[in-house]
């Protein structure tokens, strides 16, 4: 599986990871009737990962193999922590849902049919979703042309559960699943330290490597320290979750002083700038050339300097083509 870079990624696939918190994610959010065809029993986690290398930064993935009746199938999981929702979501699912058909047939070449892909959307957005959830919303047909021209086009249907239109109490699943979903959910509102995520029964109800995944997490974001310390002071009422946090708090002091972990952080910020910026740049590229050769999305997310990518973002503003952007790289990127 690759590696986890993000805290975001470190919470979600280590939890989801586990079947057992997967299932009963599953069962409580997909609508009944899919759910109601699954064989859960046989749910399982493939070590595969088909997020597209631009948005490695805000994106991360889990494909489950699952029975429906007798024919196989996949979840795939698709967790968007970016700031913003992406206008052509369906689109991109598309593509992530070729890759994973394209995978299996590689592993299955006598295969003669496809399986199915339910695609779900995890979105940890601060505000709701505007946009559709179907590939044909996407698809520009003109009025008078549509019952001709429709037909001719694919369509891909995607199941979008955002955190921020879910009350904390309609979180449902495992302890360890509904911990790490408050907390998900949480994050973007700035209520990390709120008393539905530090809910005492739900933190003692999970395992002691749980806790110590939402307590680094918790950790790893940008919060007041003396806020968060409070919090912990708070937890008189259950003296061995205290000792047990405080021991974890002590084990991260021993893995770094509070200067590397300031660094830490700082680095992580650093790398949400640049993040964004790639973004934008890619995002006027699309705007104003149009499609994007692949190559050229590489290189423009692989530069390293802000200052850089501020200029590309005028460059991909004010050439006059794709081409003529393409020069300005060598000395940038």
């Amino acid at each position: 599986m690759a590696e986890l870079h993000q805290p975001h990624d470190k919470l979600l696939k280590g939890t989801f990871s586990n079947p057992e918190n997967a299932r009963a994610f599953f069962k409580n959010h997909l609508p009944e009737s899919v759910a109601a065809l699954c064989a859960w029993e046989t749910l399982e986690v493939l070590p595969s990962t088909f997020v597209d290398p631009r948005f490695a930064t805000v994106e991360s993935d889990l494909l489950f193999h699952v029975r429906i009746r007798d024919t196989e199938a996949f979840i795939y999981l698709l967790f968007e922590h970016q700031s913003r929702e992406h206008p052509l979501m369906a689109f991109r699912l598309l593509c992530y849902v070729v890759r994973i058909w394209e995978d299996y047939l590689a592993a299955h070449p006598q295969a003669k049919t496809l399986p199915p892909v339910l695609p779900v959307v995890l979105a940890q957005d601060s505000k709701p979703w505007t946009g559709g959830t179907r590939l044909s919303d996407l698809i520009g047909i003109p009025l008078e042309h549509e019952a001709a021209l429709r037909p001719w086009q694919p369509e891909l249907v995607f199941k979008l559960m955002e955190l921020v239109r879910i009350p904390y109490g309609d979180l449902r699943g495992t302890p360890e699943g509904v911990l790490t979903l408050r907390a998900l959910k949480a994050e973007p509102v700035g209520e990390l330290l709120s008393d539905p995520v530090w809910e005492l029964r739900t933190l003692e109800m999970i395992s002691g490597a749980a806790r110590e995944r939402f307590f680094r997490y918790m950790c790893a974001r940008e919060q007041s320290r003396d806020a968060f310390l409070d919090r912990l002071a708070r937890l008189e009422a259950c003296p061995t979750l205290k000792s047990e946090f405080m021991t974890i708090a002590e084990q991260l002091r021993a893995e770094g002083s509070r200067e590397a972990w300031e660094k830490g952080r700082e680095e992580g910020r650093n790398e949400g700038v640049l993040g964004a910026k790639r973004a934008a740049v890619q995002r006027a590229l699309e705007l104003r050339h149009g499609t994007v050769p692949k190559r050229l999305s590489e290189r423009v997310f692989s530069v390293g300097s802000a200052d850089a990518l501020d200029i590309l973002l005028e460059a991909a503003i004010c050439c006059s083509s794709v081409a003529e952007f393409e020069q300005r790289l060598p000395e940038l990127g």
